[in-house]
This record gives structure tokens, sequence and C-alpha cells, in this order.
């Protein structure tokens, strides 16, 4: 008899479970509940076949080895990653449509993947990610993931081509735990040392040790929620850091920057001066790859990421096609508002005319040219002596706004551009040492900024490189004033450490404070360079105190998308009144 109170969702669940055992009556250990709080029917499928073909008592002694470990969740998933596909070969050939109920759930993984969250997956473990990733996505017919030489192998053993028993499979489980020494079958508690390995040493344990977070520092285009949202709840605190670097290679890092972003803007002896002079102190062995998608010979090499990149660009298009009225409304909103401003605030213009002010010295003209304009008046200027760049975080943090992002992203831009103001729009993330700027729309740009939309999130966000570069692009500027605006959530992370120096003797991560302060300080240099600097900030509460010591008082907060011509019009505003006082 059940003692427990079950919600609606979970007596769904229950049953699909007894359904696909065959038998009712016991309460399993595991229910498979969504994101959305509704039953999944393929892995409850799969719970329930399980306790057919394995018994309860098998999966009550299995987990029940590692239960209160610090990697319990992790072991757990992996655990049924090797039960699920256990299950599927012991019973697919007496039931033909679990091979399409398994391809929907594979599909639907990519979906809710889009919908909701990666960070509910990678704040377990990124490794657990990384084998869910690959298994789902075989089972759709397509490549899998690029992962490291120990997830390939993890992946190849947690999936056996042929039937096991009981025995045979427990057994199974936990000798590729203890292997992959991801559990020695000795229950331990958190608080075990972190070390951190750079360099050769990193690449030589790399090959035979496991990291307790495993990050391959490759590009995923997911269509999700970024980490953030998770760590602002205090569910993980360590998703964006490594333990080991993995394994670096120069040239292949290169290859790979270019085949995901694009080719260089800039000639490989030009790339290299642009390095030596800015990546120096905290930046110290880290790249600049400046970019405007220009497709390269490498390309083919990443083809899992642009096919997700591509699917990402569609989405945003489509959900800004869907909310169209809103945008159109806040691009007119917010256009008025820059029109007006520069209208009050513009320098005038002096034009001969033949009234108004007696201009002395066109009083000759009326006598030798029969030229009848003698007189002066003034006009506002006909276009705004400033320009605008637009800097859009593009980074894993990002991933739950992507949609929200672009159409920011194109509202400002549009609005600028319908006032005449020469603007340039460029996203940023960091990956594999490189921090990448790929110019979405140019000042030259005739199509009203449509490639915006191709924005898309993943990677990290070096703040303080990327303001760097940002910099260098402000030297080829069609205006001398300048306006730099960052759409940010004031979260600077990256996987690259700061190398020792005065300020930090031993070294330290990219994160906390330290990048903060770095960040802060980019932002000065650049308004010694006289250019203006403000931030559109969409992050969380507890990063506000981060996004003021970056941007003092030239920041504005919105929540939503509809606050977005109101807070970025008054920004936009004083700076312009900044601009051209």
């Amino acid at each position: 008899m059940l003692t427990k109170h079950y919600t609606k969702a979970q007596r769904q669940a229950l049953n699909q479970i007894w359904n696909s055992a065959g038998t009712y009556g016991f309460e399993p250990m595991f229910m498979a509940i969504d994101s959305k709080g509704m039953p999944d029917i393929y892995m409850n499928t799969v719970i329930g076949l399980v306790s057919k073909w394995y018994g309860e008592e098998m999966t009550k002694d299995l987990f029940g080895r590692w239960a209160g470990d610090h990697r319990q969740a992790m072991l757990d998933d992996l655990a049924w990653m090797a039960l699920e596909n256990a299950a599927y070969l012991k019973e697919v050939g007496g039931r033909p449509a679990l091979k399409e109920a398994r391809r929907a759930h594979a599909e639907n993984f990519f979906a809710q993947e889009y919908q909701i969250s990666r960070q509910e997956w990678m704040a377990k473990n990124q490794l657990v990610y990384a084998i869910q990733s690959a298994r789902w996505k075989t089972v759709l017919g397509k490549h899998k993931p690029v992962m490291t030489p120990y997830e390939k192998n993890l992946y190849n053993d947690l999936t056996p081509v042929h039937d096991e028993d009981k025995d045979e499979l427990e057994k199974s489980i936990l000798d590729t735990f203890k292997k992959y020494a991801l559990f020695s079958g000795e229950v331990k508690n958190r608080g075990n040392k972190i070390i951190h390995f750079d360099g050769k040493w990193a690449s030589v344990l790399t090959k035979f040790m496991p990291t307790g977070m495993v990050h391959t520092d490759t590009l995923s285009a997911g269509h999700t929620a970024g980490i953030r949202a998770n760590e602002a709840k205090g569910v993980v605190k360590a998703i964006r850091r490594s333990v080991v670097k993995l394994n670096e290679n120069p040239e292949e890092d290169r290859k790979y920057i270019e085949g995901c972003f694009g080719k260089s803007m800039y000639p490989p002896d030009e790339m290299a001066a642009i390095d030596r002079q800015l990546c120096t102190g905290d930046h110290y062995g880290c790249h600049l790859w400046f970019t405007a998608g220009a497709p390269s010979e490498e390309k083919n090499r990443n083809l899992h990421v642009n096919e997700e990149s591509a699917l990402q660009a569609r989405r945003n298009r489509e959900e800004y096609a869907k909310n169209i009225t809103l945008y159109r409304s806040s691009i007119l909103r917010l256009t008025e508002q820059i029109h007006n401003c520069i209208q009050v605030h513009s320098q005038m213009e002096t034009e001969g005319a033949r009234s108004g002010k007696l201009d002395i010295s066109r009083v000759w003209r009326a006598e030798v040219l029969g030229d009848g304009r003698v007189f002066s008046r003034q006009f506002p200027a006909d276009k705004p002596g400033f320009s605008v760049d637009i800097l859009l975080d593009a980074s894993a943090s990002r991933m739950k706004s992507q949609e929200t992002i672009a159409a920011q992203g194109y509202i400002l831009a549009e609005s600028l551009r319908m006032c005449k103001v020469p603007v340039r729009v460029t996203g940023f993330c960091s990956l594999r040492g490189y921090t990448v700027l790929r110019i979405f729309k140019t000042f030259q740009d005739k199509n009203g900024g449509s490639r915006i939309f191709d924005y898309f999130a993943s990677g990290w966000n070096r703040d303080g490189l990327a303001l760097r570069g940002a910099g260098e692009l402000l030297k080829n500027t069609p205006a001398e004033r300048k306006l730099l605006l960052v759409l940010t959530d004031a979260s600077p992370n990256d996987i690259h450490r700061i190398p020792p120096g005065n300020d930090h003797p031993l070294g330290c991560d990219y994160s906390g404070k330290a990048a903060v302060e770095d960040a802060a300080r980019e932002v000065r240099a650049l308004k010694k360079e006289n250019v203006r600097v403000g931030a559109i900030f969409t992050g969380e509460n507890m990063d506000v105190p981060a996004a003021e010591e970056i941007y003092g008082k030239n920041m504005a907060r919105i929540s939503t998308m509809d606050q977005l011509s109101g807070a970025a019009g008054a920004l936009i505003r004083k700076e312009i009144q900044e601009l051209t006082g």
C-alpha cells in the first residue's frame, strides 16, 4: 500500500512505471518528471522496464551504494544512462514501438534544452550533460558532440551493445565508475581540496585523471537558459570553473575559433601585433579574434555548431516576428526620444540665404556674381556628430535570453539608424583563450541590421579583454565623439586564470571581485580616451553591485522588454547630452 501523497503528475508517472513493469503497488525509487512538472513517459517506461528485467531490489542496491556521496546526483544520472540502454536492448525486440518512443524522447531532450534549461542538466555536472547529449544525438542519427577522450571512453562503457543479466549489469556499472575514478565504492562527503594545474602538468594529468567538474571548453550554440539563473538561486556555485585546464593546441584552437565564428578581419601579422599590444597584464596568454562572420575553410570542422547556431538564428527571427507589434512600438518610442534629444542638443550649421542676418563677407557676391544669398541663417546639423557602438554579451550565461537580447540589439540599432546615428553592433564571448568580437552590423550596413538576429550565446565572458577589443574597434569610427553601449549581466567569468602579477602574486580565477575590478579598469581606460561608456544591465539582483562598480551611474537596468525604450532612452539621452555638451 502506498504511504506517500502523490501529485497528479506523480500519479501519472507512477502508472506509467507500473504499466511497463507489469506489476503494481510498489513504490519506485525514481520517477521521471520534466522541468514543466509533467511526467516523462519514455523515462518512466524505462524505470518500469528496469524493474521488470532486473528487479526493484537491484535498483535499490545499486543506487544505495553511493547514497550520501558528494557526487550522488552525477552518479545517479550516469547510472541511468547505462540502465536506459540495457533496458532498451532487453525490450525493443518484443516492443517495436519503443524505438519510436526513444527517438521522440531524444527530440524532446533538445527541444526542452531550447525551451527551458540546459543549466538544469549542467548544474548536475558538465560530464553528465556531455554523456546525455551524446546518447540522444546518437539516437537521432546525428554526430555526437565534441568530447574529450575521457568522455568518449566513459560514454562507450556506459553503452553496452549486448544484453546483460542483473549481476553483470550492476558489476559493469560499478566497474566503470571505479575505472574512471568516479566512485571507488567508498562514500565520500564534500570538502575535497581543489588544486589548479596549468601547462604541461595539466596536459599529463588530463590523459588519465578525471576532473571534479569536467569542462571541455568547446562551443555549443545551445538554445537555453544560461548558468547564471541557477547560480543566482544558489543551486550551483562552481559550474563555470574547471579544476584542471584541458589540453591546449594553439593551432587547433585557432582553427576551432575560425570554424565556429568565421575568418579574422585582420591578417595574421596584424592580429599578432594587436595581441602583443592588448593581451597583457591580467590577459597575458589570451588572444583576441575580430570577425564579421565571413565563411572559413574550417567551417566544415564544426558542422554541429553551425547547425545549432543557424537554428538559434531562426528562433531569434521567429520570436521577433511573433512580438513584432511590441517591438515596433519600442522602436518608434525610442526613435522619437533620441531624435528629440539630438534636435535640442545638436550643433548648429550656417548657410547662405536671401533673408536673415546680413553676412558682410558675402556682400560682394551680389554685385560680382549676381548671387542674392548675402544673408546667413542657422539650422540644426543634419547628422549627429557622434557614433554608437553596441556591445552584446554573448556568453553562456545569456542562453536563456538569446531571443530577447537579439531583439534588444536590433531595437537599439534600428532606433539609432533612423535618427541617422552611425551604429555598429558587436557580440563577444570567450573560448579556448580567445575573446571573440563578432560584428553583426557595421556602420556601412544598409540592411537595417538584420544580421543581429544571427546572435547566439555560448562560452565564457572575459569582459575586461572584450572592452579592450572594443577600444581597438573604436579607433575606426566615422565620428570623433563615441558612445559604447554594453548590454550585460555584469558577471565576468572565464576559464583562463589571471596570471601571477603585482595584484595577484599567485594568480587567481577570472571571476568574482578580480574580474569585476578588471572590467572596471577597462571602462575607466576607455573614458580616458574620450569614449562615453554606458550599460543596459539585465542581470540578477546579486550582480547589481558589480554592475555599479564597473559602469558607475551610467547604467540603466531592465527586466522586461517593455522597459527597454524607457530605460535605454533615458540612458542614451543622458549620454547624448554629455557628447554634445
